[in-house]
């Protein structure tokens, strides 16, 4: 069989796009509304959030966050048709990774010398790094059961991206709980946090969507 009549018949096979987006959305959203619960209960929402969400710096870690799973989302939605690996577009992401290094090198800049240290390890680096992980475990595990209802031909690609887009927006949900508003911080500790779920979303999902 040649390879575009594989992937017709491939294409046959899996759900339209308009059923993928309603399964992704029923299995996301909960997940996210569970993470959030997580936080106001277990971690409590920061005392001065709204004061926090009026300054730039501060806010951008749920922007860049949530911009980074918002768009690893939709490409994982891409990456569920069986041409989805040869049309997938990057650029997005790569303006999403852009964006957050501008936003490092600017504190960098502008932290005075003897502040950068403090700035970048904060007081809450293992909290980050344990409740970013956690926070995805269901937005990925939908984002995976999504994938699989599809036809994906680059399932490391797809998989990882899943990752992303679970941790990304589970890092927003974090942003609520989180005091660390330097992006020394965030942008170090949330990105390792976030490769980390990627990572390990990649290592299971190459079995999960296995043909």
């Amino acid at each position: 069989m040649k390879t575009d009549d594989l992937i017709r018949a491939l294409a046959a096979d899996t759900l339209p796009a308009p059923a993928l987006r309603t399964t992704l959305t029923a299995g996301l959203v909960p997940a996210l509304l569970i993470a959030i619960l997580a936080v106001w209960f277990a971690l409590g929402v920061r005392a001065d959030l709204g004061s926090a969400l009026l300054t730039p710096v501060s806010v951008a870690r749920i922007v860049l966050t949530g911009a980074l799973g918002l768009a690893s989302a939709r490409l994982a939605l891409h990456l569920a048709r069986p041409e989805g690996a040869e049309t997938a577009r990057l650029w997005p992401l790569a303006a999403v990774a852009m964006a957050a290094l501008g936003v490092l090198l600017w504190a960098w800049v502008t932290t005075p010398a003897e502040a950068r240290q403090m700035a970048t390890l904060g007081k809450t680096r293992t909290t980050c790094l344990v409740s970013i992980p956690l926070l995805s475990v269901l937005p990925v595990a939908a984002l995976l059961y999504t994938l699989r209802q599809g036809a994906v031909t680059a399932p490391r690609m797809a998989d990882c991206v899943a990752g992303l887009a679970g941790a990304g927006l589970s890092a927003a949900v974090y942003a609520l709980y989180c005091i660390e508003d330097s992006p020394l911080f965030y942008v170090t500790w949330y990105g390792l946090a976030i490769a980390g779920v990627a990572l390990v979303s990649t290592l299971i999902g190459a079995r999960a969507l296995r043909w």
